[in-house]
């Protein structure tokens, strides 16, 4: 990602080979905060593919056992989906929110529950960090 705040995920050799065991990245930025986290922030793209490529049901018998495991995460934590343009969620525990991120943020957080991730696009974490919102 740029500092303008444009990102391109491009293809990297290896990109599609799924390793048995997740690595470090992997481990901290998910596996370590399992047990701390029951919300996660999304965009309307990073929501449509993750619910395309992550939800349990969209796992094939041969992917490893960590990626089943953060699917079953995903699938039970709470989804915010921060979109004006979605009418509709499909995926379990979702729900669409639109408006100011600043109250949108302050709403969640008064809500009961653990820790938010945002897992978004880059235009959105850009408005988060520019709002300070992460404290």
């Amino acid at each position: 990602m740029t500092l303008d705040g444009y990102g391109e995920f491009p293809k990297y050799p290896g990109s599609d080979d799924r390793s048995k065991k997740p690595g470090e990245g992997f481990t901290d930025m998910w596996i370590n905060r399992y047990d701390s986290v029951d919300t996660i922030l999304y965009g309307r793209r990073s929501y449509e593919g993750h619910a395309a490529f992550h939800a349990e049901s969209a796992r094939k018998a041969s992917d490893p056992e960590y990626l089943f495991e953060f699917s079953r995460f995903l699938d039970r934590s709470q989804k915010i989906v921060l979109s004006h343009f979605l009418k509709k969620t499909e995926w379990q525990n979702s729900r669409i929110m639109k408006g100011d991120l600043r109250r949108i943020v302050a709403r969640l957080k008064r809500e009961p529950g653990k820790d938010i991730i945002v897992d978004a696009g880059p235009s959105l974490v850009q408005e988060f960090i520019q709002k300070e919102l992460g404290r």
